[in-house]
């Protein structure tokens, strides 16, 4: 599954909270491992490919904005979430 896929695809992490109110571990652990390995490269080269940065504005967005209908669980899992995903884009400052 590519990185767009995992977050915005058909069985994708936002697909996932948006109709079943769930966090699913196995496609988030793919997003942030796709973070990680791909990170070396945007720092050295100084940009993230727009088609990364653009899937990445939405995964930052969607899971910031919250969801009346996600049990307390899984608020706390997405607001954990959000801030490992956003503490991997800042070491691009580093």
């Amino acid at each position: 599954m590519g990185f767009y896929d995992m977050i915005l695809g058909d069985k994708g992490l936002l697909v996932e909270l948006r109709c079943k109110n769930s966090f699913n571990e196995q496609i988030y652990a793919g997003i942030v491992n796709y973070l990680n390995e791909n990170l070396p490269e945007w720092k050295s080269s100084g940009f993230i490919p727009v088609k990364d940065a653009v899937v990445i504005f939405n995964l930052i967005d969607e899971l910031s904005g919250g969801s009346r209908f996600w049990s307390e669980e899984v608020q706390l899992r997405v607001e954990d979430a959000t801030l490992e995903i956003q503490d991997i884009i800042s070491a691009l400052e580093e």
